[in-house]
């Protein structure tokens, strides 16, 4: 049975997920951290208030964003030179 270890598809794609899983539960976290201080705290100043909001909003679309950026698009693959059949 071969090693799955020596398979450089599989490393790449255990790798992918990795830096996915990374980015995205920071991107929740992010969301989650600003969306509490945006529903739980009144802010007097309302510049404060509105900057809170868009940074919430701009967690938000990253949560829903970095999937698509991940997995969705197809990458570019180098086109790999063929030997020559005589």
């Amino acid at each position: 049975m071969p090693d799955q270890n020596t398979n450089p598809g599989l490393l790449r794609r255990r790798s992918k997920v990795l830096q996915f899983l990374v980015i995205e539960l920071s991107a929740i976290g992010l969301l989650l951290l600003v969306g509490s201080f945006a529903v739980v705290v009144r802010w007097s100043d309302s510049t404060l208030a509105f900057s809170i909001n868009i940074v919430t909003i701009v967690a938000a679309a990253a949560v829903a964003i970095i999937p698509i950026a991940f997995f969705a698009i197809a990458p570019i693959l180098p086109r790999g030179n063929k030997p020559e059949q005589h």
